[in-house]
């Protein structure tokens, strides 16, 4: 009669042989990573290594560490220490490292010391890419993406909290001395708790003090009060600001922008940017992935968060053909403005004589000029006309209507004119799928929803890695083959 087999653990084994190589066959992630990585030239950083010394115990390929990081993110493991662990005990790591040893700390301090060389690596691979016919410089598609930080939102200070922590801690530090001198009595972890969260404080109040200077300078006193009331800076990363995420949540993040080419979604260039600002980040993405790629795109594409009439005169300025809706463009095109009939889109300017006709027939005239946000418009109103209308009320809500127009407004209209031909609306809609379809595969593939260094350099090394891995699983399979 047969049974159940039930594991028997108090047996011993005895390997004899085992082949690593039968852990990483052709076609296998394991073998693309260790092949690719083979090609990298890391000259720049074996040199840092003292080879000639003959003290000390023959040290691990820098290559080894890249292979071990590129595969732990593809098993979604991003902790040092579970990576620690999975080289201990897991055949993949076993055969990329020759079953050597390395411990969680090794690896951080690699990571930290190399981080400009393993950013360059990720250029390497573009190359690569290149050079494999995979990217053919026709769309650049352009998106960004917000990965929450290794921080806890409530470590987000204004300057105010943080100087009444400070006063707490240095009250509390004062008690601890007086009771040392008074009983002898030592609290020593608390003193040394409280004395790191202090010169932490006193770290981050400084940091925080330059960035209201630098955003209080062009503005005026009750500005710089607000900013100074409302500015933050995180406690435990710097580096993170509070921003909003698809879930509406808002958290301690990092915006990290991409370029990729729509032939094959190869990612050509990507930068954490120092705020949530997909406008201050546009021209700086296309000039990355020039550098990276060394070939201009035909056609830079976007979706409206990186629309600005500035934007769209530096692109002109450039000859850089794009496609890139203003924000109010498609909530125009489905008539989801808020004022209905009587939105500014709904008032036709008349180029030859330099005047507005309002939806009622109405003429308004240039009356004044004004500066906001450092550019300037021309103002247009016919406050007569506005007062006889019986309209006035849905159309405004002060006495009468005025509308701003931007004094390069031509450059705005030129770009809508582009987005209105079909073949550009057809071309258009290839941007989605390549500059978010890295994001799917980072966020759901490799359950990559947060970045577990902290710093944005550091961040700009993580990111690197995660992107190179991406293109990798791109150009593996035509470089070396799928295997058998």
């Amino acid at each position: 009669m047969r049974s159940f087999i039930i594991p028997d653990r108090r047996q011993k084994l005895l390997l004899t042989e085992v082949d690593l190589n039968s852990i990483a066959p052709l076609g296998s992630v394991l073998r693309y990573i260790d092949e690719l990585v083979n090609i990298f030239d890391t000259s720049e950083i074996e040199k840092t290594y003292d080879l000639d010394s003959e003290q000390g115990r023959n040290p691990i390929h820098p290559k080894t560490y890249i292979k071990v990081g590129l595969y732990a993110l593809y098993n979604c493991r991003f902790s040092l220490r579970k990576m620690e662990y999975d080289i201990e005990h897991h055949l993949g790591y076993k055969w990329l490292t020759g079953d050597k040893a390395i411990d969680h700390s090794t690896l951080g301090k690699f990571y930290a010391k190399y981080i400009d060389e393993i950013v360059e690596l990720f250029s390497q691979v573009v190359v690569l890419c290149q050079e494999q016919g995979l990217i053919d410089f026709d769309i650049l598609a352009i998106d960004s993406m917000k990965l929450r930080a290794n921080a806890s939102h409530k470590q987000s200070k204004a300057l105010e909290p943080i100087e009444k922590e400070e006063s707490k801690i240095k009250e509390r530090l004062r008690q601890l001395i007086e009771a040392a001198t008074r009983d002898g009595s030592m609290q020593e972890e608390e003193q040394k708790a409280l004395a790191g969260r202090l010169e932490r404080l006193e770290e981050a109040k400084t940091v925080l003090q330059e960035r209201i200077e630098i955003k209080a300078a062009t503005g005026s006193g009750k500005e710089k009060l607000e900013i100074q009331k409302n500015e933050k800076i995180n406690i435990t990363d710097f580096d993170a600001h509070i921003m909003q995420q698809a879930n509406r949540e808002q958290n301690p993040a990092y915006s990290v922008t991409t370029t990729t080419d729509t032939a094959n979604d190869i990612i050509t260039h990507f930068q954490v940017n120092p705020r949530d600002d997909d406008e201050d980040s546009l021209m700086g993405a296309i000039e990355g992935s020039r550098e990276k790629s060394g070939t201009k795109h035909e056609t830079v594409e976007a979706d409206s968060g990186f629309a600005s009439k500035g934007n769209y005169e530096s692109l002109e300025q450039e000859g850089q053909e794009a496609l890139i809706p203003d924000r109010r463009l498609e909530a125009e095109e489905r008539n989801e403005v808020s004022r209905g009939g009587y939105d500014r889109s709904k008032f036709i300017y008349d180029d030859s004589v330099g005047i507005y006709i309002c939806p009622q027939g109405k003429v308004l005239g240039k009356v004044g000029e004004a500066r906001i946000k450092g550019r300037r418009y021309h103002r247009y109103a016919n406050a007569s006309a506005c007062g006889e209308c019986p309209f006035r009320d849905k159309c405004t809500k002060g006495k009468f209507r005025s509308i701003y127009r931007d004094q390069n407004e031509e450059v705005q209209e030129r770009m809508r004119a582009r987005l209105g031909l079909e073949e550009n609306r057809s071309r258009y809609k290839k941007r989605a799928h390549a500059a978010e379809s890295s994001y799917g595969y980072a966020k759901w593939n490799l359950k990559f929803t947060h970045v577990m260094r902290r710093g944005i350099e550091k961040v700009r090394m993580e990111m690197a890695l995660l992107f190179m891995l991406h293109n990798i699983m791109k150009v593996a399979p035509v470089l070396i083959g799928r295997g058998p």
